[in-house]
């Protein structure tokens, strides 16, 4: 059952990441596969995080680029850009 549930949250993690950044689905397929096959506990704990505190980086990034063009449309709309 938590081997289940690490499964379908890495799954989202990786659908989301993907969605969000460069890396390609093989990195993805090789880490799943390496998750399931080749790590303990430890280790599956660990790559998991890693690849969460990846997406969220990337995501946080990307809203802080979207909210920065468009403040700097506003200003451009409002004639106050410099």
């Amino acid at each position: 059952m938590f081997k289940m549930i690490k499964v379908i949250i890495f799954s989202f993690c990786l659908l989301l990441t993907t969605l969000a950044s460069g890396k390609s689905n093989d990195y993805y397929q090789q880490t799943l596969t390496h998750i399931l096959i080749e790590c303990n506990s430890k280790c599956q704990k660990q790559t998991i995080e890693q690849e969460i505190k990846y997406l969220l980086y990337e995501i946080f990034e990307r809203v802080l680029e979207k909210i920065r063009s468009e403040l700097l449309e506003e200003k451009r709309k409002r004639g106050k850009f410099i």
